[in-house]
């Protein structure tokens, strides 16, 4: 069955209710790391409000942050933080995939302060998972939750039990530090039925074939 995108338009009001906030006291930087929620802004259809699955620097010492490819909507258009409006925009959209779901943001290193750990959750490095390993997600939306990989299918998608919630879209899926996987969709309901999340691991190896923008990506503290 066709799953619903954590990050889908459904999402629009909690966007808007956070882009119409008053903003935050002026911040010299804002830390960035696993699970941190930001909007994105442009036309009222590049509204869409997604999570970062972890934070890095790419072959070219560009500093980015991963996050779902379908929260990319086109690229050039504004990052902002949810729980520091007041940093101002700290990044821009670069490129989205979809199959499997991976995007990059190009991250401001003079607004962000990248870290590796936040809510529990530390990812130091990327790679595979497998069925009945333990993991934990940590999004935006739902904060930090934790269950077991349900099924790695054949296009590398993974399947678990961890509640996610839209916004959670990109967040990170770790088994311990390394992460495996980010926040995609809903199997069927959000909230109550299995999610699936875009294999970390084959995300970044389409993303060094690619070249650009994240090619080579390292998260902080690898």
């Amino acid at each position: 069955m066709k799953g619903t995108r954590l990050g889908a338009a459904a999402v629009f009001s909690f966007v808007a209710s956070i882009a119409v906030a008053s903003p935050a006291p002026a911040a010299p930087a804002a830390l960035v790391g696993p699970g941190t929620g930001y909007i994105t802004t442009g036309g009222i259809e590049d509204l869409t409000a997604c999570s970062f699955a972890a934070v890095g620097y790419d072959a070219a010492g560009r500093l980015v942050g991963l996050t779902a490819g379908h929260c990319v909507l086109s690229p050039g258009l504004p990052v902002t933080l949810v729980d520091n409006p007041g940093a101002g925009p700290v990044g821009v959209t670069v490129s989205g995939h979809w199959g499997p779901d991976y995007g990059v943001v190009e991250l401001d290193p003079a607004k962000v302060i990248p870290v590796s750990s936040r809510g529990g959750i530390t990812v130091t490095d990327i790679g595979p998972t497998l069925p009945g390993r333990p993991v934990c997600k940590i999004g935006a939306a739902t904060a930090t939750t934790c269950g077991t990989v349900l099924d790695v299918r054949p296009d590398t998608d993974i399947v678990t039990g961890t509640p996610t919630f839209w916004a959670d879209s990109g967040g990170a899926l770790v088994s311990g530090t390394t992460l495996v996987g980010i926040a995609s969709h809903a199997d069927t309901v959000p909230v109550l039925s299995p999610t699936v999340y875009a294999s970390a691991a084959e995300s970044l190896a389409r993303l060094n074939a690619r070249g650009g923008t994240g090619a080579g990506f390292r998260p902080i503290g690898s």
